[in-house]
């Protein structure tokens, strides 16, 4: 090691000639270090200094004393307790309960905010309390409904005084766990100090305030509970029996205990069970229930429970009403909108429908209550038409209409007249494009023509009989068609007695054919069907037989 001097060196010295002056220097330097070292005057002079330098450069200094600090109070703690705790009693009791009521403060302020939105009797009348005696409402809460509850729980190293686990009912107040147990210990030690009585003279309880703090000892370690309200007495054996658990459950962990309170951590659900908590019943609770409060409550529920009900069994009617006009035949339903007092409907209506107030009394309806508007219009539905239909064309009692696909059917007995007008009259009405005649009125329609011809000639005696004709016989074979039946017509002629049998039985045949003929003629839907209608001559062979044709129908069902 050298120290080197401000003097410049000569460069015309020679290394052997240095070499002396160096040591020399050196030794000097030595000299006065430990002088400086061994003078405690100097180092007492420049140790501050140098202290407050290293602390404001940077934190190696601190690091580097903490764990001789440590160890010279965990030292001092073993030897002679009372100094620490002498030097640390003005702090203890605010310190322990700064850490209480920061520990409950969270818990009441989580309480205050949900009766913050309940509206209540009681809550009415202990926010009242709380705004005449000056205290926050979530305190006067408690102190109604709290008998009493374990808040925290610490276990505490009977030997060393450090906390080997802790249980609160808020998380948060974990943090000040090892703060409050270290105040514990010192009260302990405090108190075992100040009052000797014995030997074994322990602290049993304390209080601050509205907390009270119980504590039970065992061989190797202490079970410290943080109490609100008045606990009974059986709690005492809550605890007894924790703390015996632990210390037979845990004996060789808390006997060559090391400082590492993890080992512990089995210890917590023994610890959690002492986290009890008892309500009682309120003042107000307790009160009778006969209160003014309580009385207009009940007349509003009873008010609304009546008004809900009226109030659905009206809306039930409602809608069966509206839903039984939407699928009555006749009506279509626009708008219907369901008031508070008043309801309305509107839409069209077929003067054929059903009576819309008759329908409305079947669901009890009052019918100052329903306002209903309907329009009139025709509904193109088969019951309707046909009943359009009948007072239109006033069918004999052996025809009977019906309706489909636009075609207005007409079956049974009826004139060549009637079915004359019905074909002109049913596409007047709504949805009917044509008139036909069904198999029973077509079959009925022919068999009953009966034309006349001059006697001796084949000349009809009106003019243009035919023409009729040829519509029936158009009906007969389409309705055959739609019936799925097979249908044949015999046209038969017959002549008078006054000729010969040859004549006559030639004229007759005559006349069949010039039926056929015209017929014939007359429609290109019944030139396809020729072969079914077969022309017959009898000539004079039936009694009261006469110059004329007549016709006879053959229908097979398939």
């Amino acid at each position: 090691m050298s120290f080197e001097t401000d003097k410049p060196v000569s460069d015309e010295l020679t290394e052997e000639q240095r070499r002396p002056t160096d040591v020399a220097n050196g030794e000097a330097g030595l000299a006065d270090l430990r002088r400086i070292i061994v003078e405690s005057e100097s180092v007492s002079a420049i140790l501050p200094s140098a202290i407050r330098k290293s602390s404001r450069r940077d934190q190696s200094l601190a690091a580097a004393t903490l764990p001789i600090v440590e160890e010279n109070i965990r030292q001092s703690a073993q030897r002679n307790p009372r100094v620490l705790a002498e030097a640390i009693f003005p702090i203890i009791g605010p310190a322990v309960r700064k850490a209480i009521a920061e520990a409950l403060g969270q818990m009441v302020q989580s309480l205050n905010q949900t009766l913050d939105h309940s509206f209540s009797p009681e809550g009415v009348k202990w926010r009242l309390e709380a705004m005449r005696t000056g205290k926050p409402f979530a305190e006067v809460v408690l102190l109604h409904t709290l008998l009493y509850r374990v808040e925290q729980v610490f276990l505490i190293h009977k030997e060393t005084g450090v906390m080997l686990q802790h249980v609160s009912v808020d998380p948060s107040a974990a943090e000040d766990g090892d703060m409050v147990s270290a105040m514990l210990t010192a009260i302990q030690d405090f108190v075992h100090d100040s009052f000797k009585e014995s030997e074994d003279a322990t602290l049993d309880a304390l209080k601050v305030r509205d907390l009270s703090v119980w504590i039970e000892y065992g061989p190797d370690a202490i079970l410290a509970a943080v109490i609100r309200g008045n606990a009974p007495l059986a709690l005492r054996e809550t605890l007894v029996e924790a703390i015996e658990e632990i210390e037979f459950d845990f004996d060789g962990e808390l006997e060559n205990f090391r400082g590492d309170p993890s080992v512990f951590e089995p210890a917590r659900p023994i610890l959690e069970r002492c986290l009890r908590l008892q309500l009682g019943e309120s003042a107000a609770t307790k009160s009778k229930v006969l209160t003014p409060f309580n009385i207009l409550a009940s007349g509003l529920l009873v008010v609304l429970i009546v008004a809900g009900f009226f109030w659905i069994r009206d809306a039930y009617r409602w809608s069966g009403f509206v839903t039984r006009l939407r699928h009555e035949p006749g009506f279509v339903v626009a708008e219907s909108e369901r008031g508070f007092f008043t309801h309305s409907i509107s839409g069209l209506r077929d003067d054929l429908a059903a009576d819309p107030e008759a329908i409305r009394a079947e669901f009890k309806l009052d019918s100052d209550d329903v306002a209903q508007d309907w329009r009139p219009f025709q509904a193109v539905i088969a019951p309707f038409v046909v009943e359009r239909a009948k007072r239109l064309l006033s069918p004999p009692a052996t025809m009977s209409l019906s309706f489909a696909d636009g075609v207005l059917y007409g079956d049974g007995a009826a004139s060549r007249e009637w079915i004359a007008e019905a074909r002109k009259l049913a596409p007047a009405l709504n949805g009917v494009k044509s008139f036909e005649i069904g198999p029973s009125a077509a079959r009925s329609a022919i068999e009953s023509q009966h034309l006349s011809f001059v006697c001796g000639s084949t000349e009809f005696t009106i003019a243009d009989p035919t023409a009729m004709l040829t519509l029936q016989f158009e009906d007969l074979f389409r309705s055959a068609a739609s019936a799925g039946a097979s249908v044949k017509v015999e046209i038969v002629g017959s002549a008078d007695p006054t000729g010969t049998d040859d004549f006559n039985a030639s004229i007759s045949n005559a006349r069949a054919e010039k039926v056929k003929s015209d017929v014939l003629s007359r429609s290109t839907y019944l030139k396809d069907l020729a072969g079914r209608l077969a022309p017959v001559g009898v000539g004079a062979e039936n009694a009261g037989s006469d110059c004329a044709v007549r016709f006879r129908v053959i229908w097979e069902d398939k």
